[in-house]
Formats: C-alpha cells, sequence, structure tokens
C-alpha cells in the first residue's frame, strides 16, 4: 500500500499552492520506479536536477525574451532603453537569441519566482556586435539588455503542477479503486502501460 499512499500525499501536495514543487518531484520519482514508468522517471530527473545540454526542454521551458537597447548617435544623440523587435533580434542574430531555454532546476526556477525583481535580465552583451548599425541607421549599439517575465517562470511552475496532477488523475481513472485495492492488485496497475505522457 505504499505506493497507493504515495500517490495519495503526492495529490495533497500538489493541490496545496503553497507547497514547494521541488519535494512533490521527490516523491513522483519513487512512484515512478515503483510503476516501472522510465519516461515518467527521465522527465522527474530532469525537472529535479534540470536538463543537461543533450536533452530537450519542453515547450514551456522555452522563454521569450525581450530586448532593450542604448544606443549613441551623431551630435550628442541617443536613445535610452529603447525596446528592439524581436523581429529583428531573430533576422540579425537567429532564432537562438530569440528565446531561452530554461534548462534549471525546478527548485532554481522557485527561487526566481521568490525574488523581488518582476523581470530576470540575461547577458546579452554578444548582441552588441551583430546589432550594430542595424536597428537605428547611424547609431551605434553601446548596451543591450535581454529580459524575461517572471510571469514566464510562474507559467513554468504551473505547468508542471499540472502534469503531475494529469499523472494522478490519469492513474486514478485507470483503476477506480485504487485507493481501495489491496497490493496485489495495486501492482498489476503499475505494471500496465501508463497513458500519462510527457
Amino acid at each position: 500500500m505504499v505506493t497507493v499512499s504515495l500517490l495519495s500525499e503526492i495529490q495533497a501536495s500538489i493541490l496545496d499552492s503553497k507547497s514547494a514543487i521541488a519535494p512533490i518531484l521527490l516523491k513522483l520519482r519513487f512512484l515512478a520506479s515503483r510503476l516501472g514508468s522510465t519516461q515518467l522517471e527521465v522527465w522527474v530527473k530532469h525537472e529535479s536536477e534540470g536538463y543537461p545540454s543533450e536533452a530537450p526542454v519542453p515547450d514551456y521551458r522555452k522563454l521569450g525574451i525581450s530586448y532593450y537597447g542604448t544606443f549613441s548617435g551623431p551630435f550628442g544623440s541617443g536613445i535610452s532603453n529603447a525596446p528592439i523587435p524581436p523581429y529583428l533580434i531573430e533576422k540579425i542574430a537567429g532564432k537562438a537569441w530569440a528565446a531561452s531555454e530554461m534548462r534549471e532546476s525546478i527548485a532554481a526556477v522557485d527561487d526566481l519566482v521568490r525574488g523581488d525583481d518582476d523581470v530576470i535580465e540575461i547577458d546579452a552583451s554578444n548582441l552588441m556586435l551583430l546589432l550594430q548599425g542595424k536597428v537605428y541607421r547611424n547609431y551605434s549599439c553601446n548596451s543591450v539588455t535581454g529580459r524575461i517575465s517572471k510571469t514566464a517562470m510562474c507559467e513554468i511552475q504551473n505547468a508542471v503542477r499540472n502534469r503531475v496532477l494529469e499523472l494522478t488523475i490519469e492513474l486514478e481513472r485507470a483503476a477506480p479503486g485504487i485507493f481501495a485495492c489491496s497490493w496485489r492488485s495495486h501492482w498489476r496497475l503499475a505494471r500496465a502501460p501508463l497513458l500519462f505522457s510527457i
């Protein structure tokens, strides 16, 4: 009955908005090993420890970046904190600069959400060289700042919570009497193919 009670704990925690996601994922990883779902184990591991460079990230971890630049022109003229259209960024620098892949662990995402800043700034200093003279004619690009909204980080949290909740719901649908079943019958359920997909 350990797996059944663990599923109940995961459900209770995921529905509590104050519960941190990282401890829930640890329980889910143990549950995944009991259910024999390698795909689920890999997803939980990546969410808990971060996505390695060779692993593709889910779409909900691909975040749009807003760029702002400071430009200087002739006769002491200048433009500060000017938004740079995403179309220009992609056209001049390529798609890699248009979005950021958030590969850090869900615990790191939680820390960023708890921070005081409304936006997360990223290093875009290498972009200055590519933008020289291509955003405003006869204006030099002095600095570029990339910003990601904290809302995007909250969306990652929500996506992970929703996927965990979806898993528990699908397990219950696969066996309506899961909370009352014996260990032996539950073990048969655990060996059945999971409907949940990452």
